[in-house]
């Protein structure tokens, strides 16, 4: 038996599991780039933010392919740049 209706909640609970990493991770990278100062770090922050953001973007739209697509590129690519900002960081960090 199959319900369609627990596709939809599954990527939601995703979405919602993936912005409270994001913002966690984000509180973490500002607070240690401002202790540090380490502006790739602060950069990496915003990045992490930025899912956040999508991730609201993403529950208050509703959800079409196309749209659902451009946010789902727009938090990866969010994710790789707050990653690759933070080594870089620790890379060049004497």
């Amino acid at each position: 038996m199959r319900d369609p209706g627990l596709q939809p909640e599954r990527t939601a609970l995703a979405w919602q599991r993936t912005a409270l990493s994001a913002a966690v991770a984000a509180v973490l990278l500002l607070r240690s780039g401002l202790t540090r100062d380490a502006p790739l770090e602060i950069a990496a922050a915003v990045c992490a933010a930025a899912v956040v953001v999508l991730w609201f973007v993403a529950v208050r739209r509703p959800s079409t392919t196309g749209s659902a697509r451009h946010v789902l590129g727009a938090a990866t690519v969010a994710v790789a740049a707050a990653g690759a900002l933070t080594a870089i960081q620790v890379i060049l960090q004497p």
